[in-house]
């Protein structure tokens, strides 16, 4: 039995309990399926076929849900699209990867065309005929999935019902024993969201999805009155929260089994705030799109190894790549390969193109495009994103590794380093700094001081935010783009 056939064999069985819950809508399980049916009815009228890719991008994360759980009955491939998306986008997406139809809360404005269909509520509730189909094929990909597109236009990634699979159960850490009870701001558009809620109604939990506004009382407010026992948020918000928490003697959330950062890396300083403050479930992996899991860092290894990405999961092998493809040694820096059981089946080009890049995936395994070492103890250390290294005059700078450095200084609250094309070197090296009361003179003395020549960033730049995306990833490109050949000093 598959993914999408083994969920809703686990919702039959889940009956009366409370499934999901949204402001002052829930839903139980007996309900959800009752909905699923009229939906795939509704769908199957629209027009969709087994095969088929459909573009979803609605405001509530309960249609989502169910609407994900109606195509996967007609054995289509679900593409989740951020319902904020502008039209432009929906129309490239639409066309480049060739999406029957897109289900919208609304259709946002603009000239751009695309097979948009908006979203009936009565659709849940009414149908033509009940859908009497059996659940679909399995065989198709449960869904196409998006890279972040931070260092470059997204990628498109198959994901079959069993790679899912073990994404959702192979991580299934931290529920049994507990009540099972989710809540998360997040948008089900992210990949990391979507394998936490089904992990939980896959096994009878409730996930209670809070508004995405709020402030970081508000949000520990609700996780206390839900009495969650697990949530996944963004190193960002974790970092307002153990802000709005502070010091303390005993953790705030201790009852809180699973606090999971997804979507990005965390500071030292942070993940040991988060396990000493806020939860003892704190828990943060290393994954990508490409992969699925890699590394886990948990419980007393916060303490232990708390700059490191974690230790490999027992299902899956890292190896440490030079340039030539050999595998270096312990301590080695180098391109991080993993062998993981869900991996995606194929990476979609624009134009509608499945293939295998052998330069990037294989057989069981696939090199996300981090640079990393392993140490004597087995943890693995993320030093920066290879698309992201600078070479400046021949010389790789590792971004990650300079903000770190940078991060030493005592008025410093955030940094994001990126390279930009100059005419001499190649590329020259830019700080953007986020700090208390300080002058870019005073962090042009501690870069000197600091930092070798060939290293060292020649433009600082205060800034009062860096931008990132809601699942906590930097837009590094948007830091590039306001610089120019021009703004390296001499």
């Amino acid at each position: 039995m598959g993914f999408g056939r083994d969920v809703l064999a686990a919702f039959a069985g889940h009956g009366d309990r409370v499934a999901m819950v949204s402001g002052r809508d829930q839903i139980t399980y007996a309900q959800a399926l009752i909905q699923i049916d009229h939906l795939a009815a509704n769908f199957s009228a629209l027009g969709i076929r087994p095969g088929d890719r459909v573009g979803l991008a609605m405001i509530g994360n309960i249609d989502v849900v169910l609407s994900i759980l109606a195509c996967w009955k007609l054995g289509a491939t679900v593409s989740i699209a951020d319902f904020r998306a502008p039209r432009s986008q929906r129309a490239q997406f639409a066309r480049d990867f060739v999406l029957t139809l897109i289900l919208e809360s609304r259709s946002p404005p603009g000239d751009d065309v695309y097979p948009g269909v908006a979203f009936q509520d009565d659709w849940k509730h009414t149908s033509p005929a009940p859908y009497s189909g059996a659940p679909g094929d399995d065989s198709n990909p449960a869904f196409l999935m998006f890279s972040s597109g931070t260092t470059g236009d997204p990628k498109g990634y198959l994901q079959s019902h069993a790679a899912l699979a073990g994404r959702v159960t192979g991580r299934r850490r931290g529920l049994t024993g507990t009540v099972m009870r989710l809540l998360t701001p997040m948008v089900m558009s992210y990949s990391a969201t979507r394998h936490q809620v089904f992990s939980y109604l896959r096994h009878g939990g409730t996930v209670n999805f809070f508004p995405p506004l709020f402030t970081p009382s508000e949000l520990i407010e609700g996780l206390l009155s839900f009495q969650a026992s697990g949530t996944a948020l963004p190193p960002p918000v974790i970092t307002r929260l153990v802000r709005e928490v502070g010091e303390r003697s005993t953790r705030l959330l201790p009852d809180l089994a699973v606090l999971f950062s997804i979507g990005g890396p965390a500071t030292v300083e942070d993940k040991l705030a988060a396990y000493r403050n806020l939860s003892p479930g704190y828990r943060i992996n290393y994954a990508s799109s490409l992969t699925g899991g890699i590394t886990t860092l948990s419980g007393a290894d916060v303490l232990a190894k708390p700059g490191t990405a974690g230790r490999p999961f027992a299902d899956v092998r890292v190896e440490i790549l030079d340039a030539d493809g050999r595998v270096l040694g312990k301590g080695e820096s180098g391109l991080i390969k993993a062998w993981t059981p869900t991996m995606v089946s194929a990476v979609v080009s624009a134009g509608n193109k499945p293939f295998v890049d052998p330069k990037v995936m294989g057989d069981g395994w696939g090199i996300p495009g981090d640079i990393g070492f392993v140490d004597d103890d087995g943890f693995l250390t993320i030093v920066d994103r290879e698309a992201d290294m600078i070479v400046r005059g021949g010389v790789n700078v590792a971004p990650q590794e300079l903000e770190k450095l940078i991060r030493t200084h005592p008025k410093v609250r955030d940094v994001a380093v990126a390279g930009f094309p100059d005419a001499t070197m190649g590329q020259e090296i830019a700080a953007f700094i986020v700090a208390d009361q300080a002058s870019v003179a005073e962090f042009e003395a501690f870069l000197r001081a600091n930092i070798s020549p060939d290293r060292r960033p020649r433009d600082v730049r205060l800034v009062s935010s860096l931008p990132y995306s809601d699942n906590g990833k930097l837009l590094r490109r948007r830091l590039v783009e306001t610089l120019s050949p021009a703004a390296a000093k001499p």
